[in-house]
């Protein structure tokens, strides 16, 4: 325990597990020096996307951002960031929030980025198929190759111009705190098309797409119809992705509630793309 904290000069009066997340296994560190947030560097985290060197970058670069925790420090260990103090907001009560942060972090300067993260865009095609080939064939059902043929053959098409997103804006990432509202877990934060962000957040927080779309257009000025097009679009990518995502969770975990979530979002891609499933 002593070594992952190695350099970072903290009189630590408490260490305790964080529950939720697939990818972390976080800690909670209390210290003299204030209450921080582990976020170590694992198989799994790797497995399913996380990057702790380009959250580390991100963090810094939004170091002047109300809603993104600071980076205190971090090693080849893993990263240690700020503890918001708060309470995981309502999922009732989370559109309108949720909104604002998409928009605040699709709008935030780029100046503070290396050119190594502006010009790395996430890329869901390589997503499902880096998801696939983690994938054992034991756990990979006919229905789930006869999706991966289809996507892993797809163009991956750009709607709008790459900026920051976050990718994971659910409610169960959004704290209360005592002045606004944040935003944590950025492991899976990248440059990318702004419109699959948005599909990600409505799809994880099961929010009515029509609604949110026009929400974010109005605040951002754009156009609902164009935004639409694209939302609809990624719906079938994003929800596959979340299939695959479900299904490594239950690999690495044993845990049937991923076997469960993974058939549920099948069922909603079949919706979508029937044609494919035979």
């Amino acid at each position: 325990m002593d070594k992952q904290f190695k350099g970072f000069g903290l009189t630590i009066s408490h260490i305790s597990a964080l529950s939720g997340g697939l990818t972390n296994a976080c800690l909670k560190v209390e210290a003299k020096e204030g209450s921080f947030v582990w976020r170590p560097i694992s198989l799994q985290a790797k497995i399913l996307g996380a990057d702790r060197t380009k959250e580390h970058e991100i963090l810094q670069a939004l170091s002047d951002e109300s809603f993104s925790p600071n980076v205190y420090g971090a090693n080849e260990e893993g990263l240690l960031v700020e503890w918001f103090e708060g309470e995981v907001i309502a999922l009732d009560k989370a559109q309108d929030v949720a909104v604002d942060l998409l928009c605040s972090v699709h709008q935030v300067s780029l100046d503070k980025l290396s050119e190594q993260i502006k010009n790395k865009p996430m890329s869901l095609k390589d997503r499902i198929i880096d998801y696939w080939n983690s994938i054992t064939p034991e756990n990979q059902t006919p229905e789930m190759e006869a999706y991966f043929e289809y996507f892993s053959q797809q163009d991956e098409q750009a709607f709008f111009s790459h900026c920051l997103c976050h990718y994971d804006i659910g409610a169960y990432n959004i704290i209360v705190k005592e002045n606004g509202y944040g935003l944590i877990d950025w492991e899976y934060a990248s440059m990318g098309d702004p419109s699959q962000d948005l599909t990600s957040m409505i799809i994880a927080n099961q929010f009515d797409m029509d609604d949110v779309i026009s929400q974010y257009c109005q605040k951002r000025r754009l156009n609902i119809d164009e935004w639409k097009r694209a939302v609809i679009h990624w719906t079938p990518w994003v929800t596959f992705m979340g299939v695959l995502w479900f299904s490594l969770g239950y690999q690495l975990l044993k845990n049937t509630c991923y076997q469960e979530l993974a058939e549920r979002e099948m069922c909603k891609l079949i919706k979508l793309l029937p044609s494919i499933h035979k």
